[in-house]
């Protein structure tokens, strides 16, 4: 095994183990896109796994370019989109427009990435 750095991911063991994290994030995102294409329900996880997959992408960010690609972002950001108008009126008031802020600021950063 090559030894090439002090970091935790600095050998040919562990080199490729983020990957797995972004793997991971990528299919939730994916899941929950599709769950929220029909759900009236005015829960979502979407935004958490976007910020997850932006911070990792902070770390690993010539990894984040090469699976970022791999999703579909206008389409997902659409999904949402659709998703907070259907459930808008059933979020509390006071969170709304917080909750669209964030996501806006969220897809922005992951358009910057990708």
């Amino acid at each position: 095994m090559k030894i090439y750095s002090i970091a935790p991911d600095g050998n040919e063991a562990a080199d490729l183990e983020p990957a797995r994290y972004f793997n991971l994030a990528i299919k939730q995102i994916e899941e929950i896109e599709e769950w929220l294409r029909t759900t009236n329900e005015p829960a979502q996880a979407l935004l958490v796994h976007i910020d997850i997959l932006i911070y990792l992408s902070k770390k690993y960010p010539e990894m984040a370019i090469r699976r970022i690609k791999k999703l579909n972002i206008p389409m997902i950001k659409n999904t949402f989109d659709d998703w907070y108008e259907r459930v808008n009126l059933k979020i509390p008031k006071q969170f709304r427009e917080g909750i669209k802020n964030s996501a806006d600021s969220l897809f922005r950063e992951l358009d910057e990435i990708s």
